[in-house]
């Protein structure tokens, strides 16, 4: 009989430890008092959310760990994770969750509290500008897309001034402006 090396040290993990220091005990409560979050407790992390999901494989954090991390209190986490903004909303986590769990939902909720809180990405507020300045989000740059396509070159009834009176007051003109 050989004898065994005997290994020294903490043992090998495929993820970083949390550290409960930086959990906000608050977070969960905060999502789960939202319309949408009634039943985010009931989730017990089966994946089924993830396996809907057709852009889960394109995340560091799956539909399901998101929601893991948010009972857990990983605030920051979540609220600063591009995940929350890629989704593309179509519900299928949602409509095949067992649990019930609005999961799309909630992370709308999440992309409201990461807006009031700092954690917006770059292209969502270029977008935003955009929308804000030009009255649209997609500008035509080249006439010859409206006139293959049999119309005016210009939009016409487009009023650049309507669109920007009604974002005046909203979290989207403020986020522009730089006051959020």
């Amino acid at each position: 009989m050989t004898e065994t090396e005997e290994k020294t040290g903490p043992p090998v993990t495929l993820i970083d430890p949390i550290d409960m220091t930086k959990l906000d005990a608050n977070f969960r409560r905060d999502i789960s008092s939202m319309p949408n979050g009634e039943e985010l407790s009931a989730c017990f992390a089966c994946s089924t959310c993830t396996a809907a999901c057709p852009i889960a494989n394109q995340w560091n954090y799956k539909p399901h760990q998101l929601i893991r991390m948010i009972l857990l209190g990983m605030r920051d986490e979540v609220l600063s994770s591009k995940e929350i903004w890629e989704c593309l909303t179509c519900f299928q986590c949602q409509e095949r969750c067992p649990q019930n769990v609005r999961v799309t939902d909630i992370f709308f909720d999440c992309k409201n509290l990461a807006a009031e809180e700092g954690y917006v990405p770059e292209n969502i507020i270029a977008l935003a500008k955009s929308l804000v300045e030009k009255g649209q989000l997609y500008e035509i740059i080249n006439d010859w897309e409206r006139e293959d396509l049999g119309l005016e070159p210009e939009v016409p009834g487009l009023s650049i001034e309507g669109i920007q009176s009604i974002l005046k007051g909203t979290r989207t003109h403020k986020l522009v402006e730089g006051d959020e």
